[in-house]
């Protein structure tokens, strides 16, 4: 499938209205939440789609990458003003910061849960 800017600008607004960032990784939620979204794009009557859950995932994955590089680009480059961000640039920032916060909150839980576990594990020892 050819993807212009237009679809790829309707991809991302999706990927930001349906979010599957707030599931786990590899989880059947988020498998369903990418199904989802390839459906809503084959059903556009506007734009052509023709695509999987796996092609979304993958082309996704190459926008953020694409997107990284550039910014870190514009980053490392001196005295050079950025042009004004597109409405693609603001959504794909919009899906990183979504994906970076669901990334924090995942680690907070885990912390959160050894921390439960090594204090009952020393309440079961000062009980025996």
């Amino acid at each position: 499938m050819f993807w212009s800017n237009e679809n790829d600008v309707f991809l991302c607004r999706e990927m930001v209205n349906l979010n599957p960032f707030t599931f786990k990784k590899g989880s059947t939620q988020r498998r369903e939440i990418w199904e989802k979204i390839a459906q809503i794009l084959n059903e556009c009557t506007v734009l052509r789609f023709s695509v999987d859950k796996r092609s979304v995932r993958d082309h996704m994955g190459i926008l953020l990458n694409k997107h990284k590089r550039k910014v870190r680009a514009e980053e490392k480059a001196s005295g050079i003003a950025p042009d004004e961000p597109s409405e693609l640039e603001n959504l794909l920032d919009t899906i990183i910061a979504l994906e970076e916060s669901s990334e924090a909150e995942s680690q907070e839980l885990r912390a959160e849960r050894n921390e439960n576990v090594k204090t009952t594990e020393q309440r079961q020892k000062m009980r025996d």
